[in-house]
């Protein structure tokens, strides 16, 4: 990433007062955001040819696809290739997480665990660690 240049996130989560919060926390940390309560709507951006940096999404969606079919959708359609993808989810289940690991999730992160405030900075060592280790 060039110097100046704004890290990426697309949230997806179908509770619009988390967005809200989590699109505050992340843009005081300097990302760019983009923010979707629809997989549907998130992925027709993401079929546009956007590439976000990371991609956080909840895994339970009671309107329309699910995490799980989002992520699948994704690695399916060779969707945003270089975007690190990331379950942000209060499922914290062994088998929820292996199964979110073996779609296509990059990392997994349960949201209970971390405080709003904290998340972007969290996110942002996790993504510096990933682009490292990312193959060239």
């Amino acid at each position: 990433m060039e110097a100046g240049q704004k890290r990426s996130v697309l949230l997806l989560d179908d509770e619009k007062f988390l967005l809200d919060l989590y699109r505050i926390v992340f843009e005081r940390n300097g990302f760019e955001v983009t923010s979707f309560t629809s997989a549907d709507d998130a992925l027709q951006l993401l079929r546009a040819d956007y590439h976000p940096d990371v991609i956080l999404f909840d895994i339970t969606m009671p309107q329309g696809k699910s995490g799980y079919e989002f992520i699948e959708t994704i690695v399916r359609e060779g969707l945003a290739k270089g975007s690190m993808k990331v379950a942000l989810t209060n499922e914290a289940q062994e088998g929820e997480i292996q199964r979110i690991r073996e779609l296509g999730a990059d990392a997994h992160m349960v949201k209970a665990l971390y405080v709003p405030s904290q998340l972007a900075s969290v996110v942002g060592d996790m993504l510096a660690k990933w682009k490292s280790n990312a193959p060239a």
